[in-house]
């Protein structure tokens, strides 16, 4: 739900990147194998809407129309399934070619054309290699040929990321910067929110008018949400004796804002784990948060005692439509959020030894 839907986008055949200018657009075609009559049509990016449509007569057709900013936009072929894909805003656009299946299409009218080509052939190709490197990790069938691998990934991730950089500090102004934060956060497992957010408030001017970017400040709205290096959401509910409880009444101390429920299988497995760090650092300074995600207080405080849980646990017993789960966005259980003395989330999800090592590093 929180991806930036747009990968589609950049399979089609012919791109092109334009700015926003004067008071509309003109798209001027002359594509000489598309038969008379062939209806051709405008939309924005998602396909559903149509801005301008026209019919095609002796190879030409004209598109007219006004934007309210530069965005990605398709001129579609519905007959023939074939498609132009146009990052346009209100330009005068020229599109010529002979063969039927547009391999010779031109554009020109465009200034921004060349962002998006060095995007399509010098940028994306970089994140190819690195989903290449990924898969031949996962299918490594011994340590040594997974660990020749990953300094393989870990090199090509580092370029990738690079060239990243350096475009957007050299056309931090041009639209095709936010589609590129978009594709390359969308792509990424890692998913850096602060690294995007960083990136982001480089850009200005019409980078910042796109669909791309607003996308992007949703993700932001969303995903900063219990991101490592922000502060974790205060919050406040019932302990299982109706008693209010507070994540910030624990400032001072390490924390591990834990969600589990006694219904959930991988967390009762989790439990020992948890019991065991717990027990090794409760004097150290760290304490343990349990949020529960279940229905029914019995069932909730016998989990507790039969699995050893003596910290703090709140529930206001409203399952998936727990207070605090929705604040955090929790879409599955376990999860835990490690947060610092000074409130601020410095980990998440540590399973296993983990969590022991995490602490053993930090709690002295």
């Amino acid at each position: 739900m929180r991806k930036i839907r747009f990968l589609l986008l950049l399979l089609m055949p012919v791109g092109l990147f334009a700015q926003n200018a004067g008071s509309g657009f003109v798209v001027e075609g002359n594509i000489s194998s598309v038969p008379d009559n062939t209806l051709v049509m405008l939309s924005g990016f998602t396909g559903t809407d149509t801005i301008a449509k026209a019919k095609v007569m002796k190879g030409s057709f004209v598109l007219k129309g006004k934007l309210s900013s530069p965005d990605v936009h398709i001129i579609t072929f519905p007959a023939r399934n074939q498609r132009i894909v146009l990052f346009m805003g209100n330009d005068h656009v020229n599109i010529s070619g002979d063969s039927a299946n547009f391999s010779d299409v031109k554009v020109t009218g465009a200034p921004t054309n060349y962002d998006y080509e060095e995007f399509m052939y010098h940028i994306k190709p970089l994140n190819d290699f690195v989903e290449y490197y990924r898969n031949q990790v996962q299918s490594a069938t011994t340590k040594s040929s997974r660990d020749s691998v990953v300094i393989m990934l870990n090199t090509a991730y580092n370029i990738y990321q690079q060239s990243i950089d350096q475009f957007i500090a050299r056309k931090r102004n041009s639209p095709v910067a936010a589609l590129i934060l978009a594709f390359s956060y969308d792509t990424d497992p890692n998913k850096d929110v602060m690294l995007l957010e960083k990136r982001f408030n480089v850009l200005t001017g019409d980078a910042l008018k796109s669909q791309f970017a607003n996308n992007i400040k949703q993700v932001l709205s969303v995903d900063k949400i219990g991101a490592v290096g922000t502060k974790a959401p205060d919050f406040v509910q019932n302990d299982t004796t109706g008693k209010p409880v507070s994540l910030s009444q624990f400032k001072g101390k390490y924390v591990l804002v834990d969600f589990w429920a006694s219904w959930c299988r991988p967390c009762r497995a989790e439990n020992p784990n948890v019991v065991a760090a717990y027990n090794t650092f409760k004097t150290k300074n760290f304490t343990i948060l349990s949020v529960s995600l279940d229905q029914t207080k019995a069932n909730w405080e016998y989990a507790i005692n039969a699995d050893g849980l003596t910290w703090n646990h709140v529930s206001d017993l409203q399952y998936w439509s727990n207070a605090v789960a929705k604040q955090y966005h929790i879409e599955s259980i376990p999860s835990n959020f490690l947060v610092d003395p000074s409130g601020t989330i410095i980990a998440k999800n540590l399973r296993g030894e983990e969590l022991a090592q995490k602490l053993g590093e930090l709690v002295k």
